[in-house]
């Protein structure tokens, strides 16, 4: 896996108190344009730092929308996560990522925490990989006592919501095996 490259966005360039969804869909506009400049591997850090108000409607235009397109492939392999000082900031946003079924890492005082639709598996099986860096799926099943095929599914499930990558490295018998991998350094 090679190193990735990281792109800030920050929202404030809009405004500090951005409410509608017109305004979002602007940003969404250079928000999609950042994305498809990048290498395929690239990931774009939304910053939310110097934001007084962030609505429903905007973070739902700006953030839902974009986060939507990318899991449907439109922007290959690249990822998304939210850096915030506030977490009110994020309240909006993790509502209306809830509400898509959609989820997002999200920085804020130097701890990642899931934001939107998640299940405990989910958040158990993606703490692992991101305390790990690197891992497989036999790895994980081992250390959370899973079945194989119940470890294969989260794992699917985590890089279909593009909260970690996995790489097919080989088969063992009728098994693919991933190696996976951690979206954030540190």
């Amino acid at each position: 896996m090679t190193t990735m490259y990281v792109e800030e966005f920050r929202i404030a360039q809009f405004g500090a108190r951005l409410g509608t969804r017109l305004e979002g869909r602007h940003a969404r506009e250079k928000l999609e344009s950042l994305l498809q400049s990048l290498s395929d591997e690239g990931q774009v850090r939304i910053c939310l730092n110097d934001l007084e108000v962030l609505s429903t409607s905007f973070a739902d235009e700006l953030i839902g929308k974009a986060c939507r397109r990318m899991i449907d492939g439109e922007f290959g392999d690249r990822t998304m996560v939210l850096d915030t000082p506030s977490l009110e900031l994020i309240d909006g946003i993790d509502v209306k990522l809830a509400q898509r079924r959609l989820a997002m890492l999200c920085l804020h005082d130097g701890r990642w925490r899931l934001v939107g639709f998640h299940t405990p598996a989910l958040s158990e099986t993606l703490q692992r990989v991101l305390d790990k860096k690197r891992t497989t799926a036999r790895e994980l099943a081992e250390e959370l006592g899973l079945q194989m095929s119940a470890c294969v599914n989260r794992v699917a499930r985590l890089a279909e919501l593009r909260l970690i990558r996995r790489r097919k490295i080989g088969m063992k018998g009728p098994q693919d095996i991933f190696e996976i991998h951690s979206i954030i350094d540190g």
